[in-house]
């Protein structure tokens, strides 16, 4: 990997974090200035296949995220952060994002749950959710708006991620 993808990387996803903790979301301006960051450094290190990757890395956070987008389990702020990650480092390397994403989230979610005393409700709230759907074949949000005691900010696990992946941890 070239340190501009990595520095790049870095710096596009701790503004993000930031942005994510201030405002509840990543302005898009960002994420597009990402888009066209991470394409034009694709394009400039790799010619034309470097578009091919640009695209293809981009692409992967949505098409293997969608199911909870479309159940409204991630928001969509995390997947185009993904999608800006995976553009400008490729799509091996956002597939290792996400799983790793995934692995500090659970062991957030999981911490949250136990401090809070809400992992039995939470569980339960998951069950009735799906048990909802089934019957109704009506989506909802899955997650509560607000400063509820399960939720935190996934952009921080995709952080962490990042900087062990660029770190060369993974």
């Amino acid at each position: 990997m070239y340190g501009v993808q990595a520095v790049s990387a870095a710096v596009l996803a701790t503004v993000a974090f930031a942005m994510d903790l201030r405002r509840q979301k990543i302005a898009n301006i960002w994420i597009l200035t990402g888009w066209i960051w991470g394409c034009s450094v694709q394009i400039l290190f790799h010619g034309q296949a470097g578009a091919v990757q640009f695209f293809s890395g981009a692409g992967t956070p949505v098409l293997w995220l969608f199911f909870l987008f479309y159940f409204r389990m991630l928001g969509p702020g995390d997947i185009k952060l993904l999608s800006v990650l995976g553009g400008l480092l490729g799509y091996r390397a956002v597939i290792y994002l996400i799983v790793l994403s995934f692995f500090f989230g659970g062991i957030l979610s999981l911490g949250l749950l136990i401090t809070s005393g809400t992992i039995v409700f939470r569980f339960r709230y998951f069950v009735n959710y799906f048990r909802m759907y089934l019957k109704d074949q009506k989506r909802m949000p899955y997650y509560q708006t607000g400063r509820q005691a399960e939720n935190f900010h996934f952009t921080l696990p995709i952080l962490l991620a990042l900087f062990l992946y660029v770190g060369g941890v993974c």
